[in-house]
């Protein structure tokens, strides 16, 4: 088994309401985009049911008294923000969601595939440590990597996040955290939720110089992310030298999502992962891990998914020819100098 997708029916009892954006038709859209393309349960593709992830290891990433509030109010049915509400077994699926991530870290780490895509909801990268919002309760990626620092040692991962929103929750987490060099490509925060992924965003402590923040105009596209991962992703993979990625895979950049206004096509998808897969296998034997995050365009997530699927099983998707100097990039590195010299 080359590719594991980690899946669960449960995943689509999570229904904030009527009219919700982060809705279970997108669950249900990926994987019938999936199994149209033969990419579900094959000889190199197994869907994996996921296991809830203990409280134990919850706590590895928030407060305990954050994460008896998540509890209580999913059992008073009382929202989380005015984004985020909470149902009788939103407690319960939050755990499933952290659960299936660190699910598939396992699995790779262990041998049993050599990448996976966490097909989970709700999503998790808005989470902080003591509050959650954005649609996110518990933070799965963040869990996943803790975990997975505990029980395989690893000591450098990259984490790359290209949800049109930036994970303000994984950047504070992972602050001072010399382990985890976060990188996110997001739309600019003065035009979108949840305002933070400044360039001067850079991490203290420890973690100076290992939290990279690339704010994208309203309209930016494929031109402007393949500049961005080839002079600043790929640099940087080259001097942390990662013994693990993990992706926070969002699909909401695409020009059709209604909630952001960035303009990625949708093959962009498969050159950004194969971009992550490429880095992978030169580094740590192909050990990557995606998760999926936001995309509110049904078929836009769809084909998104298909096309990261199809990346993680070796197929190579070429980027854009056209170069383009961008500002931004400029003030990142710059922001950067004294870590890093790109």
């Amino acid at each position: 088994m080359r590719t594991a997708l980690i899946y669960s029916d449960k995943y689509l009892e999570h229904n904030p309401g009527l009219g919700h954006p982060e809705r279970p038709e997108r669950l249900k859209a990926i994987v019938s985009g999936l199994k149209r393309f033969n990419l579900w349960n094959t000889q190199e593709i197994k869907v994996v049911e996921p296991y809830p992830a203990k409280l134990e290891d919850i706590k590895l990433v928030h407060d305990p008294e954050y994460i008896s509030l998540v509890e209580k109010l999913s059992a008073m049915e009382r929202p989380i923000d005015g984004d985020t509400p909470a149902k009788k077994n939103t407690f319960e699926l939050a755990l499933l969601a952290a659960g299936g991530a660190i699910t598939a870290g396992n699995l790779v780490m262990s041998g049993g595939a050599k990448n996976a895509f966490a097909l989970v909801r709700p999503p998790g990268h808005h989470a902080c440590r003591s509050h959650g919002g954005g649609f996110c309760y518990f933070n799965n990626i963040a869990i996943m990597i803790e975990r997975l620092k505990l029980d395989f040692k690893l000591k450098r991962i990259f984490v790359l996040d290209f949800d049109a929103h930036h994970g303000n929750g994984t950047q504070e987490i992972f602050y001072a955290d010399p382990s985890v060099l976060y990188m996110s490509l997001h739309q600019h925060p003065l035009t979108l939720y949840p305002g933070t992924g400044f360039p001067d965003e850079i991490g203290e402590g420890e973690g100076i110089g290992l939290k990279v923040n690339v704010p994208m105009e309203p309209g930016s596209g494929d031109i402007e992310y393949w500049a961005a991962m080839k002079e600043i992703f790929i640099p940087l993979c080259e001097k942390f030298k990662p013994d693990f990625f993990a992706v926070s895979a969002g699909f909401d950049a695409h020009f059709d999502d209604p909630l952001t206004g960035l303009h990625l096509s949708t093959k962009a998808y498969g050159w950004l992962a194969s971009a992550v897969i490429e880095q992978a296998e030169k580094w740590c034997g192909g050990k990557a891990v995606f998760l999926l995050e936001g995309g509110y365009d049904l078929e836009a997530l769809a084909s998104g998914a298909v096309y990261v699927v199809r990346a993680m099983q070796g197929e190579k998707f070429t980027p854009p020819e056209e170069k383009t100097r961008l500002k931004v990039i400029e003030e990142v590195k710059k922001a950067l100098a004294e870590k890093w010299s790109l």
